[in-house]
């Protein structure tokens, strides 16, 4: 299923006890479908208060009544408003959400703007000067290729390694916008966050004529959390897409 969301009340995607998640919620609709528990895999876990157009998650069904192009209505029908099954098909049954995932695509919402939109506030990060795009772009450049991006990992993240391959980064106008795009097989805890963070805040400190020692290729080089920025605020950024085979 490919799954649409509004992370703003949500812990997060996965199942966390005590908490509101996605794939709590996703999990309950199915159970209510099914008459018992149904387990799912999904292509990436989200943090509290990331959205999400394009995650991708799979089950295993019984429910041999409900053709392919039903089952997003019927599972619609028992999940909550800020969750929706935009489509659904059938896949062979060794496929899996996160394994079999190839590339994953994110945004970032920036608002040039002195004062908050009031009617995108939960989607959008306010910033109240001009982005340097074609100076940005230069040092996001360099995050394309295949890297060690511990610089920008969470501590107590992924525990597979901090090595990942970008495809893509860059920012770009979008109407009264700046989206920060972004592609890669994988991400780690916060990295996407992390990046635009650190990226925000060296364009901010060129406004303020301050020189960057070391440059933006130096802090990923040094593989050192202590050289990044502060991380940007969550409720901005999206998981637009996932690639499979």
């Amino acid at each position: 299923m490919r799954l649409a969301y509004d992370g703003t009340d949500f812990a997060g995607y996965q199942v966390q006890p005590g908490e509101r998640t996605v794939q709590g919620v996703v999990e309950s609709a199915l159970a209510a479908m099914h008459g018992g528990p149904i387990g799912t895999s999904a292509a990436g876990r989200t943090d509290s208060g990331v959205h999400a157009t394009g995650q991708y998650v799979a089950f295993m069904t019984d429910l041999a009544s409900i053709p392919e192009e039903r089952w997003g209505a019927a599972l619609n029908g028992h999940l909550p408003r800020d969750v929706r099954v935009q489509a659904a098909r059938f896949v062979p049954p060794e496929f899996h959400a996160r394994f079999s995932a190839r590339r994953r695509h994110y945004r970032y919402r920036i608002l040039e703007a002195e004062a908050d939109d009031p009617l995108r506030r939960r989607y959008v990060h306010r910033i109240p000067w001009q982005i340097d795009i074609a100076a940005t772009n230069a040092e996001a450049a360099t995050l394309v290729g295949t890297h060690d991006f511990a610089t920008f990992a969470a501590a107590g993240g992924e525990g597979n390694g901090t090595v990942r391959t970008v495809y893509y980064a860059d920012f770009r106008r979008l109407g009264d916008e700046v989206v920060f795009a972004i592609c890669a097989n994988g991400f780690l805890w916060h990295m996407v966050r992390s990046i635009v963070g650190t990226l925000l805040q060296r364009d901010r400190d060129r406004h303020r004529s301050r020189i960057h020692k070391p440059t933006f290729a130096d802090l990923l080089e040094a593989r050192d959390r202590a050289g990044a920025g502060t991380t940007a605020p969550a409720h901005a950024l999206c998981l637009t897409g996932v690639d499979y085979d």
